[in-house]
């Protein structure tokens, strides 16, 4: 099988690639307005053979899904990306030597076309494969809300195993830190007022923020001591804070802002008690009310002989002749909602996130050719082909 795949694996074709990549850049696509861009991947799916239908749970969102079936009584392989970028300007859209940039080049449409070049391969070369494929496509990821994902998962639309099209190119995490986007805020009866119409006693939500601010410094310091394996410490991050409208008028309110990352033993519902313990402590001792919300991804950990894990560096040695490195990740991504709502095993691969979010987001031609071939062995690899 393994010549079979290196055969079909030199049919990938970087002019295609490339072709599909620029005009899938083209289409601006900021969270919440990625319509445009998945009707054009919602086409190009048809083009190559697959049967395709659109979610419409979201209308300015909608997912794309796309299934080949092979083997009826096989195993599904799952490939997954979002069509989302980050709603900021990118550099002009345009190739250069190997390099094309734009808007969502790495961050990540390349990771789209290069899913959708390798089933055009398999589809096109008529093997008969023992199990099944299913291509997702989907928004509002760069949010941080993947309120779209969350509607595929409930309906029960995925595989026994998901490879994210987003990576780091011959790297492969499999363990990754969870992110807790967190936001508390302070606030007190009453509307805004003069600074010599102030009652004796009256709650200032300044001084509560900064007593939060002291206690959130102390717990990061906490977490700075412990290294968690591949990972590095946990941390807590302080990234907005705002309080007060002008210089002699006393505020109603206090919001604070930042994210907590943790390690594979803790979930989004710690993270929210601790945060939440320490604004509720605040504010008993300032006599103020205290809410807090809490928003992410969980973290994630895979065992080295995960049956995903190992076709995928298979699959990489065979593709590019190098292993890939297993390491930890700070960053989040999609595979954590698949593990923790799916609960079922994903990996990422995709070229390098090295300019992702970037002023000058670009990504290698070169590296995407390579990528969609080690995409073409995992397949061969993981499902198998009928005699």
């Amino acid at each position: 099988m393994s010549k079979l795949a290196e055969q079909l694996a030199q049919k990938v074709d970087p002019e295609r690639l490339q072709k599909h990549i620029l005009a899938m850049v083209k289409i601006p696509s900021p969270p919440c307005e990625e319509r445009e861009v998945s009707e054009y991947y919602a086409d190009l799916l048809r083009e190559i053979g697959m049967e395709v239908e659109m979610d419409p749970t979201y209308p300015t969102s909608p997912n794309v899904i796309g299934r080949y079936k092979g083997g009826a009584d096989g195993p599904t392989l799952q490939f997954d990306g979002h069509t989302d970028t980050i709603a900021a300007p990118g550099p002009e859209v345009r190739c250069e030597g190997d390099w094309i940039y734009g808007r969502g080049t790495v961050d990540m449409k390349t990771g789209l076309v290069m899913m959708a070049e390798a089933m055009r391969i398999i589809i096109e070369s008529g093997i008969k494969l023992k199990g099944n494929l299913l291509l997702t496509a989907h928004g509002r990821h760069e949010s941080g809300t993947n309120e779209t994902l969350e509607a595929l998962l409930k309906k029960g639309i995925y595989g026994e195993a998901v490879i994210n099209t987003e990576g780091l190119n011959d790297e492969l995490p499999i363990v990754g830190i969870g992110l807790a986007i967190w936001e508390m805020t302070f606030s007190r009866e009453g509307e805004s007022i003069h600074e010599n119409s102030i009652e004796p006693g009256t709650p200032h939500p300044l001084y509560a923020g900064m007593k939060a601010m002291a206690l959130l410094k102390l717990r990061s310091e906490e977490l700075a001591k412990v290294d968690l394996p591949m990972l590095g410490p946990e941390s807590i991050f302080v990234g907005k804070f705002q309080c007060g409208d002008y210089f002699n008028r006393l505020p109603v309110k206090c919001v604070i802002s930042g994210s907590r990352r943790f390690g594979p033993e803790g979930t989004l519902e710690k993270m929210k008690a601790e945060i939440d313990a320490i604004a509720q402590q605040v504010a008993k001792d300032f006599g103020l009310q205290a809410e807090v919300t809490v928003s992410g991804l969980d973290s994630f950990k895979l065992s080295e002989e995960e049956k995903i894990v190992k076709v995928i560096r298979k699959a990489h040695q065979q593709a590019r002749g190098r292993d890939m490195k297993l390491r930890g990740w700070r960053s989040v991504g999609n595979v954590s909602n698949f593990m923790k709502n799916a609960k079922i095993p994903g990996v990422y691969c995709g070229v390098s996130l090295a300019t992702a979010h970037a002023d000058n987001e670009r990504v290698s031609l070169q590296q995407a050719v390579e990528i969609t071939q080690v995409y073409i062995h995992a397949i061969i690899e993981y499902l198998g082909v009928a005699e």
